[in-house]
């Protein structure tokens, strides 16, 4: 019997390298999209009303928060930017596919979720972290690590409340209450730009229908000594 001819047998082989490959790439693809599946399917849950607003404790809040917004960096890993998938977790788009003509015009709770989530995954950024293997395995417990590099590197941020619980019992339990700021920023927000971010979220929250608008019209008033 004649053996195989060189070409064939470099034909042959370049044939399952190229089917090897295309079978990896596959199942790369497919875990991705199982992957990204996941993410939403979890982003949602942290995302909705019994989650977002009505956590029964504070510490509870915090760790939400920050799962949330490691789900967000793990999303613009895979391909999908976070306010992207902020919206469809909230089904504000129907699916990874379709256009801002298409998308419903978002709830007053949908817009108290995207600001909040939108600004921490911002502060998350802006504080120098990076979407590796340590932070987000950390992140995924609720435990936001060391900042990593920076004039903070090393220290810890902290999740402050924008609203004090002074002003409105129980709402340090609420998640869209919360942003993670850098260290030593435990006390009340100060500047006028936190200030102003503090009576817009009341107002948000009379208009979702969460707080009555005796509660916002008292938050508001104690708010407004400190812009003086």
């Amino acid at each position: 019997m004649q053996a195989p001819s060189t070409r064939y047998i470099l034909t042959r082989a370049l044939f399952l390298i190229v089917a090897l490959v295309a079978f990896l790439f596959g199942v790369s693809y497919f875990k991705k999209k199982q992957r990204q599946s996941a993410i939403l399917t979890e982003l949602k849950s942290l995302a909705s009303d019994s989650s977002y607003f009505q956590q029964f404790y504070a510490e509870d809040a915090q760790k939400s928060l920050v799962k949330a917004v490691a789900l967000l960096a793990e999303s613009k890993q895979l391909g999908i930017a976070p306010e992207k998938a902020i919206d469809l977790s909230l089904n504000i788009e129907g699916n990874m596919f379709a256009t801002k003509t298409e998308a419903p015009e978002p709830t007053p709770r949908q817009k108290i979720v995207r600001t909040s989530l939108s600004t921490n995954y911002e502060n998350f950024l802006k504080l120098g972290y990076t979407a590796d293997f340590n932070t987000l395995d950390s992140m995924r417990e609720g435990k936001l690590p060391p900042i990593p590099s920076g004039p903070e590197s090393g220290k810890k941020p902290v999740i402050s409340t924008l609203i004090d619980s002074s002003m409105s019992p129980g709402i340090e339990k609420v998640i869209a209450n919360l942003v993670i700021r850098p260290p030593d920023s435990k006390g009340p927000v100060s500047s006028d730009l936190e200030i102003a971010a503090a009576k817009q979220l009341a107002r948000d929250l009379a208009d979702a229908k969460l707080i009555e608008e005796p509660v916002r019209d008292r938050i508001l008033k104690d708010l407004t000594p400190a812009t003086k």
